[in-house]
């Protein structure tokens, strides 16, 4: 039995490679759904396999049962049971899975460096096609090839931040700097061609705290890099603005011979930021949303991210729809859109997965290991991305958490090359070679 839930398990090591490229771009499901399914039987088979730990001692078992419970039970009550029932499969379920199978895979292999090389061979693919059609990346883009299957600039640009930590973590090795720094330069190019405004912030976070081992014990060296990194994060939110709402800057104004004051500098400068904030609307719809979602404020109106536009959508008024045409679609705000969804109890469940997650990449970090920083830029990233939209569904859901697996297996096997047993015996030689080999 041991050794055919070890031969059923390889299955990880052909599903894993598959999602990390092709979730990277759009109009894939079949292909997605048909490594899910490798990526269940080899689950499955390690769940079997003597040498693995029991299912009870996998990383966030509790609360993501508990998340998934929920969110399951959420069902029940729906506007709309069978899109719920749906959401609950692409956005916790498959999920999940891929978290396990990533975790997993990450656990056996030596040679963790040629996984992430898949996802920059992915990164280098879309930064050529973000160059060789730029401009032409805002929706309706043209549905001819390889334009089909570039994914919409909102999750694109979550990709690629959801992409920078993995390469932040291969800095630490010199002969895969090349592949980490060009890997994050393509990632940033993706965003800046997407122009989708709140790349950049989100960007800026996630390489400030996957930079931590760099400057963690230089006080000064931190505030250097921090104002640095911040500038140049609002130059290219800026420029972004610029471009999305093809604005220049004003010219300058004498008076009296001399040039304007700071403040007539500034605002020169952000122009691009002030029309981007003057005409944003989400402000609006979010005080829409907590006033009608005050009526299911326990429970929520069903599990799925286009559901409390579903249930909400005839209360919407006709000013606020005129101004935005998406906001019939959903709250644009994560912790938002699920509380509309499940309720206080969801986002309570919600929240402490998330915690958990970080909390368990801290637990590893060492302060030789960049993979733990890596885990928890992901995690910071991932929040600052949505705080201004809810991107996590479908495959953005799915590749958040395949990265936090396979992040939280490096994070494990950095802190100890054994990993508590979960490496089998007959393995253990190698595992505790691997970084020898470079990751």
């Amino acid at each position: 039995m041991g050794i055919r839930a070890e031969q059923a398990e390889r299955a990880l090591w052909v599903a894993c490679p598959i999602l990390m490229f092709v979730l990277m771009f759009g109009h894939t499901t079949a292909v997605v759904n048909l490594a899910l399914v490798l990526v269940l039987v080899g689950n499955v088979a390690a769940a079997c396999s003597p040498a693995r730990p029991s299912p009870a001692h996998w990383p966030l078992v509790l609360p993501m049962a508990c998340w998934a419970a929920w969110t399951l039970a959420c069902v029940a009550w729906s506007t709309h049971p069978d899109v719920s029932f749906h959401a609950w499969l692409d956005e916790v379920v498959y999920p999940a899975l891929a978290f396990w199978g990533f975790w997993l895979l990450g656990m056996r292999m030596n040679h963790r460096g040629r996984l992430i090389l898949v996802l920059w061979t992915a990164c280098v693919l879309l930064a050529a096609m973000s160059a060789l059609y730029w401009g032409q990346l805002q929706p309706p883009t043209p549905d001819s090839f390889p334009l089909r299957f570039y994914n919409r600039v909102g999750h694109t640009s979550t990709l690629a931040v959801f992409a920078m930590p993995l390469f932040a973590g291969l800095l630490r090795y010199p002969r895969w700097r090349g592949i980490g720094s060009t890997g994050i330069a393509c990632c940033l190019f993706i965003g800046l061609a997407s122009l989708n405004r709140f790349f950049w912030p989100s960007a800026v976070v996630t390489l400030l705290v996957a930079f931590l081992p760099l400057y963690r014990r230089h006080v000064l060296l931190v505030l250097g890099t921090t104002m640095i990194v911040g500038v140049l994060g609002l130059s290219m939110l800026e420029l972004s603005s610029r471009m999305r709402l093809d604005v220049d800057a004003p010219a300058l104004v004498e008076q009296d011979g001399e040039v304007g004051g700071p403040s007539e500098l500034l605002a020169r400068a952000l122009v691009g930021l002030d029309r981007t904030l003057l005409s944003d609307a989400r402000p609006r719809f979010w005080q829409h949303y907590l006033e009608v979602g005050m009526r299911n404020a326990w429970t929520g109106v069903g599990f799925g991210k286009p559901l409390p536009g579903l249930a909400y959508r005839d209360e919407l008024p006709a000013d606020l729809a005129s101004l935005e045409p998406f906001v019939s679609t959903h709250a644009h705000n994560l912790f938002l859109n699920t509380w509309l969804q499940t309720g206080v109890v969801g986002l309570a469940f919600q929240l402490a997965l998330l915690a958990s997650l970080a909390r368990t990449f801290r637990r590893h970090w060492r302060s030789s290991d960049w993979w733990a920083p890596a885990g928890l830029a992901l995690v910071a990233g991932m929040l600052m991305k949505n705080l201004t939209d809810d991107f996590m569904w479908k495959t953005t859901m799915l590749a958040f958490w395949a990265f936090a697996g396979l992040l939280l297996a490096l994070a494990q096997r950095a802190g100890d090359p054994l990993a508590s047993g979960i490496v089998a015996e007959g393995r253990r030689h190698d595992s505790m070679n691997a970084d020898r080999h470079l990751v």
